[in-house]
């Protein structure tokens, strides 16, 4: 099974609690929707092989974080905004998604046109992550620490300075 089969509209997209500037749901519960939501086209990290496990979690939680569903610009929006705010660093990302074999099969069913495209049409959400990248205080974690996900997603938000765009 492919991790995710990008859905292609905003309007095949359910708006989540977990995508409110101030929700008051924990990190965990805002996961837990984003799941139960996007069932059909994210597969639970345990449902996984193991190797892609974490890679595919932390990206899940940063969607979560981010406010971002599973739309081909929020995709696009979630890669922007974890190079852009996330500790995990370029290299190692692109080493994650280059080497991932899910992460490969999913650029892979995508194809090239289509990820062009995506990133074509989110360049003004993709210079306002970096405006929002250069006014935060500290990166979001790329492995969420454990009691994070006992925290309000609006309290994270706020002790990193995460806008949702």
């Amino acid at each position: 099974m492919v991790a995710l089969a990008v859905s292609p509209s905003a309007a095949a997209a359910k708006r989540c609690r977990y995508q409110e500037q101030d929700s008051p749901q924990t990190l965990a519960e805002g996961l837990a929707e984003y799941y139960a939501v996007n069932g059909e086209r994210v597969a639970p990290p345990p449902s996984l092989p193991p190797e892609s496990r974490a890679l595919f979690r932390n990206h899940d939680v940063c969607h979560v974080i981010f406010g971002l569903d599973t739309t081909l610009a929020d995709e696009g929006m979630a890669d922007v905004r974890t190079l852009l705010s996330c500790d995990v660093g370029w290299r190692t990302y692109a080493r994650y998604m280059t080497s991932d074999p899910e992460a490969k099969a999913i650029f892979k069913e995508l194809g090239y046109a289509r990820a062009v495209w995506a990133t074509l049409i989110i360049i003004p959400r993709m210079l306002r992550a970096v405006g929002e990248s250069w006014r935060t205080s500290k990166r979001w974690p790329w492995e969420a620490p454990a009691d994070y996900f006992d925290r309000p997603l609006a309290d994270l938000r706020r002790d990193y300075g995460i806008r949702l765009i």
